[in-house]
């Protein structure tokens, strides 16, 4: 979930599948050296969150609000967009050590790096441990519940590790575990309503974030089209039970693969489920999430070749992110569309 570039991480949700529909993990090349990718663009969003302030590229919520039952107002404007992936390979180790964009939680605004490495094993199992961190913090509301009056920013970190296993045994599954660790550098919230301190403590954002995530692919026609269903289960282990919660995502993504042009497909479905009665609202929160991506690449447009570059595509993107909680207030609607250029080295 513009010219100001707002929503930066927001709009490169889909940009990591075409390295392949077929790969979580990037396949080690045969030979030495740097590979990886580049990809500039420019685009449009709209967001709708009382949660999140941005970050620190611009501003995608309301400073003032004057309710706290009403669902968020809409922010829109255009964006820059800027993803990249650096790699190195070891050919006779068959190692592959990594720097660039995780685009895990973009659609929480949550713009992420990770440095890590990955290795194939005998029967061209791959696995990959990576250190997450927040190169760019998002930027939250200190107490989301001020109304009538501006409310102030905080920075939101967050750090953790990643570990994948793809190609399991030869076949076309993966595996994919993360865990982040989540700080606020001032949690706020309840303050200005007055809540004593046993119920602020419910509504703490600070905490740990778990999430496992299965897939399968399935290719046709020499793996020119490919079907990878999913399932994700995540937990936000929060330190205000209020705001702690778990859920689980089902995914089902369509990739073509051909000579000039590319293509992928997203939707999914889920839900998440808190753990304890909201104090303000005086009942427990839930949510139905869902949403749909969709991303197209022209190969070698018009002819044109990039010098340095292995291959340059023209891409364009759309994707629709909600969160349709019991709560109004927690609603949160992100659309997003984009289009620029894809540097392949």
């Amino acid at each position: 979930m513009r010219l100001s570039r707002k929503v930066l991480a927001l709009t490169l949700m889909m940009l990591i599948v075409f390295l392949g529909p077929a790969y979580g993990i990037e396949p080690i090349p045969t030979e030495s050296g740097f590979s990886g990718f580049l990809s500039i663009g420019g685009g449009y969003s709209n967001v709708k969150s009382n949660m999140i302030s941005g970050n620190a590229f611009g501003d995608v919520g309301d400073r003032t609000i004057d309710s706290l039952t009403d669902s968020p107002d809409s922010n829109s404007s255009g964006s820059m967009q800027f993803n990249y992936d650096l790699r190195y390979t070891f050919a006779s180790t068959r190692t592959q050590v990594f720097l660039g964009n995780s685009l895990e939680d973009t659609l929480r605004y949550d713009f992420a790096t990770q440095l890590g490495v990955s290795q194939e094993l005998p029967g061209k199992n791959l696995v990959a441990l990576s250190f997450l961190f927040s190169s760019i913090p998002t930027e939250v509301w200190e107490d989301p519940y001020v109304t009538n009056l501006r409310r102030s920013r905080t920075d939101r970190d967050s750090k953790g590790f990643r570990l994948a296993w793809d190609r399991i045994f030869g076949s076309e599954l993966q595996i994919q575990y993360s865990y982040r660790e989540i700080e606020l550098d001032d949690e706020l919230s309840g303050i200005f309503l007055g809540l004593p301190a046993a119920q602020r403590n419910l509504l703490d954002r600070e905490g740990d974030h778990h999430k496992a995530e299965v897939l399968y692919r399935f290719f046709f026609d020499g793996k020119k089209h490919a079907i990878i269903p999913a399932i994700t289960y995540f937990n936000y282990d929060l330190d205000g039970d209020a705001m702690a919660n778990d859920g689980v995502d089902f995914q089902i993504s369509y990739g073509y693969n051909g000579e000039r042009f590319s293509a992928v497909v997203n939707a999914f479905i889920g839900y998440a489920d808190y753990d304890k009665r909201n104090p303000i609202y005086g009942k427990t929160q839930d949510e139905d999430r869902y949403g749909a991506g969709l991303i197209g690449f022209y190969h070698e447009p018009f002819g044109w070749s990039v010098p340095f570059f292995k291959k340059t595509s023209l891409y364009i993107k759309t994707d629709y992110f909600e969160s349709d909680a019991n709560i109004d207030f927690y609603d949160t609607e992100i659309f997003t569309a984009g289009a620029g250029f894809f540097f392949r080295f």
